[in-house]
């Protein structure tokens, strides 16, 4: 009795190659944010400093000094971030513990060299892993907008947990920008960036300005269990 002639078919069911395409898109999007969040805002404030100091190094030479050395320091801690980004790239590691949000903020605000007044209310230390990587991204970028577009060093931030959720408020009373710049169609990819941040982790965010009345971000995120999955 002959045995049917088959030929094994080694492509993949289309629900598995696009299961897997799927999940690669995310996590190039969460390393893209990753990056974003930390090393290129860092690389960006360090590219800003060293741009003022170009008018500095004459006239006011101690301080321009000064001002390098804390520009070499920053470098060097984004070096050491960097390192473990290829790290966590290799392998992955247990949960790294979480620095108390609004700690977080002033270290932020203080890298863009931002007066930042900080108001915390209820239990904002007790958020989960994705609000709180959520958060970091948000007020990462807002504050780094503040920074290169307000054309003003002050800036309010108010984190409040209620209801089972974070509410986070950057407001600055900069020079603001144009209301289309804060369109879907027209935002640039830090807004992009933020928006994805807060309906990732199950929120909300919205962002206001205008010209010569300064710019507020709002984001509500469910607050979560720490330890939880991603």
């Amino acid at each position: 009795m002959a045995v049917p002639e088959t030929n094994a078919d080694t492509r993949a069911h289309p629900t598995v190659t696009h299961t897997v395409e799927r999940l690669l898109f995310e996590e190039r999007t969460r390393w893209a944010m990753h990056v974003h969040d930390g090393l290129t805002q860092a690389v960006t404030s360090a590219v800003l400093e060293l741009q003022t100091l170009r008018h500095r190094i004459q006239a006011e030479p101690e301080e321009a000094i000064a001002v390098l050395h804390e520009v070499e320091a920053a470098i060097r801690a984004d070096l050491r971030d960097i390192r473990e980004v290829l790290f966590d790239l290799q392998e992955e590691r247990p949960g790294h513990q979480q620095a108390p949000l609004a700690a977080l903020a002033g270290a932020l605000a203080a890298r863009w060299k931002l007066r930042a007044r900080i108001a915390t209310e209820g239990d904002v230390g007790s958020l989960g892993d994705s609000a709180y990587e959520a958060a970091h991204g948000i007020i990462g970028e807002a504050l780094a907008n503040v920074a290169k577009h307000a054309g003003s060093d002050e800036v309010r931030i108010r984190l409040m947990v209620a209801d089972g959720a974070l509410h986070i408020d950057v407001e600055d009373h900069g020079c603001g920008v144009p209301i289309a710049a804060v369109t879907e169609e027209e935002q640039h990819f830090g807004i992009r960036m933020m928006r994805t941040r807060a309906a990732e982790a199950g929120g909300t965010f919205e962002m206001a300005s205008t010209p010569g009345h300064g710019t507020r971000v709002v984001a509500v995120l469910p607050v979560g269990v720490r330890g939880e999955e991603r």
